[in-house]
């Protein structure tokens, strides 16, 4: 395998080259991440290194260090090292020492600012993750992989030998006379991804398939396909999703929570809520965490976390002369309205728009009498956290307009030649 060759058309592919950002190379020492730093070197991509000791190994982990700092110097790349005690990190955390040594990467490489991120996971590196989230019960999404450039939360990593195997990573640094760090923690079984690498991986090519690995690695490239085409059906979902296939309703949920800032969206988190959207009528909690939950009223979810305060809403309102009718096209709720009363009846007076007050009454058009604000957002099953907020347009403390849904009885433009006033109302959050 010509391996800078390979690498080389992935660099060219995601034009890593001619990116303004800087390039810079996670390196552990071993044997993946030495490959890809004699790589970029050979192929003249300029990078800097980046190396986290994680201090778990005592005085190896400081030839680990010694080893990529001598590696710089010969390659000529710029170095930097930062060491984090993950033992405590991982004890103050309550993380597992893999957990805690990720969250201490994540931190490190995020420190490089908009860098891309050069990473050495490879083929066998893939394999591994998909029996872990299989065990785990990930859908799709988790099952497709790590794919080649991602963006995670600031970092843009980019991942060019996912599709080699180690063996051939190895093989190459042989041929070439580089050598490299064995990380002895490599073989600790106490991990569990190196229980998958050295027993449940070598035990289904015995026992099920001689190429589990590249039958996986073909399932990962399917998966990936299904779930890029399933993200688009889900960004052009419209709400109300009932209609929808549900795996398509499962994953719209799933975004939805994760945008909102959810802290987990699990399987049965998912189904919960689907089940609870069922229901148009009243109102149903479910409990996320000890801090965050969703409200579902009628049949629409809202997301709530406890000791954040709501964002103030203002309304501002502004008024013109004009001819004839303007239909109010809003819907209830909407950060933007406008409505044409009957000039005549305005007779030049102030105009104002506040929000709803309790015991607010509207002699609505077209209907006789006068009705409670409360009544008609019930019957119109608008969520009780949004009835607050709303606004209403008065003129010396009538309810000439509620904007969304309806003018005053005796505000209407007497004909589309009438003199009217055009009300404007916009939605500000303070």
């Amino acid at each position: 395998m010509n391996l800078p060759s390979l690498i080389n058309k992935k660099i060219e592919a995601h034009q890593i080259r001619s990116c303004e950002a800087d390039i810079v190379i996670g390196v552990s020492g071993g044997a993946d991440s030495t490959a890809l730093v004699r790589i970029f070197s050979i192929l003249k991509v300029p990078c800097t290194l980046a190396h986290l000791n994680h201090q778990l190994r005592g005085a190896e982990s400081d030839a680990d260090e010694a080893f990529v700092r001598k590696l710089a110097k010969d390659t000529g790349f710029p170095v930097v090292v930062k060491s984090v005690d993950v033992e405590t990190l991982a004890a103050e955390t309550g993380q597992s020492i893999e957990m805690a040594a990720r969250q201490a990467r994540h931190a490190f490489f995020a420190e490089f600012g908009h860098a891309v991120i050069v990473l050495a996971h490879h083929a066998d590196d893939q394999a591994e993750t998909f029996i872990l989230k299989l065990a785990r019960g990930a859908g799709p999404a988790g099952l497709c992989g790590m794919p080649v450039f991602q963006t995670l939360e600031q970092l843009r990593i980019f991942r060019p030998m996912l599709d080699v195997p180690r063996s051939d990573i190895v093989q190459w640094l042989e041929e070439n006379k580089f050598s490299w760090r064995e990380d002895a923690s490599n073989a600790d079984e106490h991990f569990l991804r190196n229980r998958v690498r050295h027993r449940i991986l070598p035990l289904l090519e015995r026992e099920l398939n001689p190429g589990i690995r590249d039958t996986i690695l073909r399932t990962m490239d399917i998966l990936r396909a299904e779930n890029e085409w399933m993200e688009e059906a889900v960004n052009d979902a419209q709400w109300p999703i009932n209609h929808l296939p549900l795996a398509l309703r499962r994953r719209y949920i799933r975004a939805w929570l994760f945008n909102q800032g959810a802290e987990e969206a699990g399987f049965e988190t998912i189904d919960r809520i689907l089940q609870l959207l069922k229901n148009t009528s009243g109102t149903a909690i479910y409990e996320l965490n000890d801090r965050q939950r969703v409200i579902i009223e009628y049949g629409k979810p809202r997301f709530e976390e406890r000791g954040s305060p709501a964002p103030k809403i203002l309304w501002e309102i502004s008024t013109r002369s004009a001819n004839g009718w303007t239909r109010d096209n809003s819907r209830i709720g909407d950060a933007r309205a406008e409505a044409a009363v009957s000039a005549r009846k305005l007779g030049g007076r102030p105009v104002e728009v506040r929000m709803i007050r309790p015991g607010d009454r509207i002699a609505p058009l077209g209907m006789e009498g006068s009705r409670k604000l409360q009544d008609i957002l019930t019957d119109l099953k608008i969520p009780r956290a949004q009835r607050k907020q709303l606004p209403v347009v008065v003129c010396q403390d009538e309810i000439i307009w509620v904007p969304g849904y309806r003018i005053a009885r005796g505000w209407a433009v007497e004909n589309p030649n009438a003199s009217s006033v055009l009300l404007k109302i916009e939605q500000k959050v303070d």
